[in-house]
């Protein structure tokens, strides 16, 4: 076991006899640490795709927070009124008429 392992460290199974069936093993083995690599840049790629994504939302959530308070104060009554004067638009002292149609 100790023997084989040396010539693993030692790269001596590459020049031996017989080495082709060993050759067609270490391009196995490259073939798939390039595998590994892509699948590792493809993944670390996503990641950095999801938290930008994750950022994005985040800010547009405060966005949509922040428009929505600006909409609540302009629907306001006391708003409305203040807009009316501005204009010289006077609000109705009479309510309004239901017109029924058969």
């Amino acid at each position: 076991m100790s023997n084989n392992l040396k010539k693993i460290l030692l790269g001596t199974f590459l020049v031996e006899e017989g080495s082709k069936k060993n050759l067609r093993f270490v391009i196995f083995l490259f073939l798939l640490c390039i595998v590994m690599i892509y699948s590792s840049h493809s993944i670390d790629k996503k990641i950095i795709l999801i938290s930008d994504v994750k950022n994005e939302v985040s800010v547009l959530q405060s966005e949509f927070i922040d428009n929505r308070k600006k909409v609540m104060k302009l629907k306001m009554e006391s708003n409305v009124a203040s807009v009316m004067i501005d204009k010289k638009i006077k609000s109705s002292t009479s309510p309004p008429k239901i017109i029924i149609i058969n």
